[in-house]
């Protein structure tokens, strides 16, 4: 039950708290993908506390070891003298609650991701059938016959890049940056961690985790894929890209852009200040994807050991 209960309370944590510090973690001058990776293995934890929990409860890896540590021997003790006779109902009802939260996190995303894929595959299908196919050093690219100077990405097993014939109207390095972004989300999967956000969030809005993490998910994928096309081109050939493909929109999507978005990408592509030998160790620690899944675990970790603690501490004082 101590197992059962320590992964419920730390899924509570991440689901409602965790927003409060991987909102402050993604900031100009650090690498965006270490925020990404925190958020998404955020979201993995919590979903692996929730299927913890009902686990431990059905399983009970506690009654099956002769030599506990305190805490689990203390509670054994206590269930088999019935000095706890409500024990049973709240295992009960734990095993509902996150059983039940768990089915519509599996019904729900697997529902998503399905639809996504479907529409993935049609859509490259008729862009297929609508444009002229080109090979790129990236790798493949469908030209539309469309004077925009635009560009994305459809994800998948044969991922590609689409472009508009406008985009050829830019300089050949301005014209790499913008392919080089968009391979950089099928590379990094980046269409698979908004659709599965997304389906996350229509599952369970009222986690805070969820809900944010889908904008916050949407975001973090663009800048870093910004970030990526910056390493092999250039931050002054990126900038460029972003400035001339936003002023060839059609008025009511220039409108949205222009809403402190392109502001926010063109201030995430600024050089770096230099603060100190220090502060760049700490920069390079956190783009790092094991510091940040550490980051993501700490408190779950620090949660799971407080519930021990006080466990440990009643059963020590009675």
């Amino acid at each position: 039950m101590i197992v059962a209960a320590a992964l419920f309370v730390a899924a509570l944590v991440l689901g409602f708290a965790a927003p409060r510090w991987l909102s402050h973690l993604a900031s100009p001058g650090r690498d965006p993908r270490g925020a990404l990776t925190a958020w998404v293995s955020t979201e993995v934890l919590f979903v692996a506390a929730l299927a913890g929990g009902p686990l431990a409860v059905a399983t009970r890896p506690g009654l099956q070891i002769d030599h506990l540590p305190v805490p689990a021997s203390c509670v054994r003790t206590a269930r088999d003298e019935g000095l706890l006779p409500w024990l049973p109902y709240l295992e009960t009802a734990l095993w509902v609650v996150a059983g039940a939260v768990l089915v519509r996190i599996a019904v729900v995303v697997s529902r998503s991701y399905r639809r996504h894929r479907r529409e993935t595959v049609a859509h490259l299908n008729l862009v297929r059938i609508l444009g002229r196919i080109r090979r790129h050093a990236g790798g493949e690219v469908i030209w539309l016959q469309d004077t925009a100077c635009a560009a994305y990405s459809i994800g998948g097993r044969n991922g590609t890049v689409v472009a508009g014939e406008g985009l050829k109207a830019l300089d050949p390095p301005t014209r790499r940056a913008v392919l080089d972004h968009e391979y950089a989300h099928i590379r990094g999967r980046h269409h698979v961690l908004v659709a599965i956000s997304g389906a996350l969030r229509t599952a369970l809005p009222f986690v805070p985790l969820c809900r944010q993490g889908a904008p916050w998910i949407r975001v973090l994928v663009e800048l870093a894929a910004d970030r990526r096309a910056a390493q092999s081109c250039g931050h002054d050939a990126v900038r460029d890209a972003l400035l001339r493909c936003a002023t060839t929109l059609d008025p009511a999507a220039r409108e949205e852009v222009s809403d402190g978005y392109l502001d926010a990408r063109l201030r995430w592509l600024s050089p770096v200040r230099r603060s100190g030998r220090s502060h760049r160790v700490l920069a390079r620690s956190f783009a790092t994807r094991p510091f940040a899944v550490a980051l993501s675990a700490l408190p779950a970790f620090l949660t799971g050991v407080s519930v021990v603690g006080i466990v440990t501490a009643s059963c020590l004082t009675v």
